[in-house]
């Protein structure tokens, strides 16, 4: 039998990475552990009622399982696969499986995560996004919880600059959640990965993302957080950051809104204050040539961007830049932003832009 069904088996029934680690120290294969009876399995620490599930895998919905896995495309990486990512394998109590959509080798980018409030303000948005489009233009894969809110400015900002990025479920394939985001979960598979713990029809509980946040930080060398409450779920994310041994990076914000309080609060507790990528690059000792970064990003553009730039070598407003593009000012607009977002153009008071 292929010994993906015990992986499963023992993912549905629920077993501690620490516990499994026991078992393989002493058996041969994964398969042995299903032949031992109820006694030996507590003598190896477990416990009776995980012993006893263990004894009672066949009862367990494996065949739909299997049918909806292989009918879905998705894959499953085991903690003994050589392509487990290898700072997940790290933590404490790394999943011993997860399920992913995506085409993305692990163990071969520089992952960050950027989490934060699901209700966040214009500006926590606009962050958001900035912060990981800059990094996935330096080579960083951006890593979030697909959650609404900033979760989802994050992934949509790496999506902008043609970046790669990761999303955490907190349930099943089959549950995705929030259905809103179905859409950016399919972009997100073009060019990265989704990935979950949760067998395929694990709806999405409330108790379920609080355990899904040690694996968004595992999978990460540092977490930004931007804009988080008192009580928020990122704050979740960024102690099991501190925990792993991650560097935890926030974004100051007003005093009197509620949705800086929790990164405030991290700043008074010693995380890395940013205020642009920069901050992040020196605190990860990444040093990058400003001007082959910029050339580099220039030419990735597009025609129309590089005319925006070629124009702009004297400061002009919208209408000025209008009048020499002849590009739609829907489009220009967008443009505009893009590059600015790109830091190859800077906005001056009164509509104004310039050529960095």
């Amino acid at each position: 039998m292929d010994e993906k069904i015990y992986w499963l088996a023992l993912n549905f029934i629920n077993i501690s990475y620490q516990k499994l680690q026991k078992l393989f120290n002493e058996l041969k294969n994964i398969e042995e552990i299903f032949k031992l009876d109820t006694k030996k399995l507590v003598e190896f620490g477990l416990s009776k009622n995980i012993a006893e599930k263990i004894k009672r895998w066949e009862e367990l919905p494996l065949k739909e399982e299997i049918k909806y896995i292989e009918n879905e495309g998705i894959n499953i990486l085991t903690i003994k696969d050589p392509n487990y990512p290898f700072l997940l394998k790290e933590i404490y109590d790394p999943p011993i499986l997860f399920y992913f959509k995506g085409n993305i080798n692990f163990n071969n980018i520089i992952p960050i995560a950027i989490v934060g409030t699901r209700t966040p303000s214009v500006y926590g948005i606009k962050m958001a996004e900035k912060f990981a489009f800059e990094l996935s233009q330096f080579g960083f894969t951006i890593v979030s919880g697909l959650a609404r809110g900033i979760d989802t400015a994050a992934h949509t900002g790496a999506l902008r600059a043609n970046g790669k990025t990761i999303g955490i479920m907190g349930s099943g394939f089959k549950n995705f959640y929030p259905p809103e985001n179905r859409k950016l979960g399919k972009d997100i598979i073009k060019n990265g990965a989704v990935i979950t713990e949760y067998p395929s029809f694990t709806l999405p509980e409330k108790y379920n993302f609080p355990k899904r946040n040690r694996i968004i930080s595992g999978l990460c060398k540092g977490v930004i957080i931007i804009e988080a409450g008192p009580k928020s779920g990122a704050l979740i994310t960024a102690n099991f950051a501190l925990e792993q041994g991650r560097d935890v990076f926030a974004l100051p914000g007003r005093v009197d809104t509620l949705y800086s309080k929790g990164t405030n609060q991290l700043l008074k507790e010693g995380a890395i204050l940013i205020e642009n990528t920069n901050d992040i690059l020196e605190a990860l000792n990444i040093k990058v040539k400003e001007q082959k970064q910029t050339k580099k990003k220039i030419e990735t553009l597009t025609e129309e961007e590089k005319l925006i730039i070629k124009i702009l070598e004297q400061p002009l407003n919208v209408d000025e830049i209008l009048s020499i593009s002849k590009i739609e000012p829907k489009i220009l607009l967008s443009l505009l932003t893009q590059l600015h977002m790109k830091g190859l153009i800077e906005e001056l008071p009164g509509k104004i832009y310039r050529k960095k």
